[in-house]
């Protein structure tokens, strides 16, 4: 009984503060939320990504509609209605497609992507320039293409991986879109909404979610993200777009640490096999 009333003070303590930091910066926390379920209340993988995702929904929710009564500035309507749509897309694909197999090569591909993206946000570098120079101009001219291609990654990408992929969109807009860092943040946690309800439902049905669970922490997320939302509109966007890159960088190193360890961990277990 004890042990049951420490583990359900960790998870409330799990959701607020997660919730609280994820809308703060216009993530869903799903990185933070996966590695902590499993780390410290041993979930296994596939319920821990399922709990994730639906813990991110309250999150999400709040934070959006936080966002849209504290900035007034009318949002780019036809960018919501493109990317939402592929983002769903996208999730239903990954879980039609993609469910039976492992990828074990996409956490570093991921983490690769997070250093590229976080080392932007500092203006430490500017990958997209130096890859195709008049790339802004490009992507002008190729929006919509590049708004559905990059949409439905993005669901692929957060159902595998179960996250948000707030991680991903918000990078996305600020650096190569060139959208104010409270826009993006507004349009991240909107997408995240749609997109972990979607997954949610999915696993839902395939009963893969943690009930008790979410009754504990429902409460305490919807909380956080109440405050996160708070701290957040009175930062300015600079030290926003700082912030968020520091912690890019934070969580790619987290993500190459676990992949090499683990790495390590299964060459040392082959070669202590005996060979027959």
């Amino acid at each position: 009984m004890f042990l049951k009333k420490s583990i359900n003070k960790g998870l409330i303590a799990l959701a607020f503060s997660v919730a609280c930091f994820s809308t703060a910066i216009g993530v869903g926390g799903g990185t933070i939320i996966v590695s902590s379920l499993i780390s410290i209340f041993k979930f296994d993988f596939k319920e821990a990504a399922s709990t994730s995702l639906a813990m991110i929904i309250p999150i999400t929710f709040v934070g959006a509609v936080s966002y849209f009564v504290f900035f007034k500035q009318t949002p780019p309507v036809d960018i919501y209605l493109v990317f939402i749509p592929m983002c769903l897309m996208g999730t239903m694909i990954s879980s039609l497609l993609f469910a039976r197999y492992e990828f074990s090569w996409l956490n570093l591909a991921f983490a690769c992507f997070l250093i590229i993206a976080g080392l932007s946000m500092l203006k430490i570098v500017n990958l997209p320039g130096m890859v195709y120079g008049n790339y802004f101009e490009f992507f002008d001219g190729h929006k919509l293409t590049f708004l559905m291609i990059f949409g439905v990654a993005v669901g692929i990408i957060g159902k595998l991986l179960g996250v948000g992929c707030g991680l991903v969109i918000v990078p996305f807009f600020v650096i190569v879109m060139k959208m104010d860092m409270h826009e993006a943040i507004r349009l991240s946690l909107t997408t995240m909404f749609f997109l972990t309800s979607t997954a949610t439902i999915i696993n839902a049905r395939i009963k893969s979610i943690d009930l008790d669970t979410l009754k504990t922490i429902m409460i305490p997320a919807l909380l956080g993200a109440l405050l996160g939302a708070q701290i957040s509109s009175r930062v300015p966007a600079g030290q926003l777009k700082f912030l968020f890159g520091i912690i890019l960088l934070g969580i790619a190193c987290k993500f190459i640490f676990e992949e090499l360890n683990e790495y390590f961990v299964n060459l040392r277990s082959t070669s202590q096999c005996p060979e027959n």
